[in-house]
């Protein structure tokens, strides 16, 4: 018992000096662990899209899962097409100016402006087939968080350890899941409960932090 109660401990206190050492990492692993954030925390928004599209278009929930299904219809296209195209045209045009990374780097741009894209989409009323192409542009974007962390994997500091570098990712992901889901479950009632605020204000603000995100893409550089 006094064994288990050490070892608990042990891992409570290495858990705690992760969490407060998240951040403590020079660049360009620094920048990539905040983008990881605050890119998890703006995705979290899709916990209310169900009832917001139920809101915005008057379906009914069944309706709106039937729809809904096309986020992962359109996931899987992109993670089974994207080797693909890695491999026969990215790979090709990045031979010379940067390689694996560079690709990397690229499909994380991509991605994420997809998704400011298709967020600021989604905040607006504008019937059922803009609805169906902004959340189509959005999903676009699923493989931000993928190669984020492969790029930050392959441009980590002298010393720092992949293992220690998916320790950080882990931790920001749950920190990130923590904070998205409340944070925008208030917002999004705050809408309903104001009755002035434009429903799709959540999605707007959601297209800001992909913004931030965007801009720390964008300070990335090949190597």
């Amino acid at each position: 018992q006094h064994s288990l109660a050490r070892i608990l401990s042990r891992s409570w206190r290495s858990s705690c000096t992760s969490l407060l050492t998240l951040f403590a990492t020079p660049n360009p692993a620094f920048t990539v662990i905040l983008v990881l954030l605050i890119n998890g925390i703006a995705a979290g928004i899709g916990v209310i899209l169900p009832q917001y599209t139920s809101l915005l278009l008057g379906w009914p929930f069944a309706v709106v899962n039937r729809a809904l299904a096309l986020k992962a219809l359109i996931s899987a296209a992109s993670l089974f097409t994207l080797p693909t195209v890695r491999r026969l045209f990215l790979g090709p045009w990045f031979a010379e100016s940067g390689g694996s990374i560079a690709i990397d780097l690229f499909i994380t741009q991509i991605s994420i402006i997809a998704n400011t894209i298709g967020i600021v989409g989604l905040g607006f009323s504008a019937g059922v087939p803009f609805f169906i192409l902004a959340l189509c542009v959005y999903t676009s974007g699923t493989g931000l968080a993928d190669s984020l962390i492969a790029y930050g994997t392959h441009t980590l500091p002298e010393g720092e350890l992949v293992a220690d570098f998916y320790v950080r990712t882990g931790l920001v992901g749950a920190l990130a899941a923590l904070i998205g889901g409340p944070m925008w479950s208030t917002a999004l009632s705050f809408v309903l409960r104001s009755g002035r605020i434009p429903l799709g204000t959540p999605f707007w603000v959601c297209a800001g932090l992909f913004g931030l995100a965007c801009a720390g893409v964008a300070t990335l550089r090949r190597r």
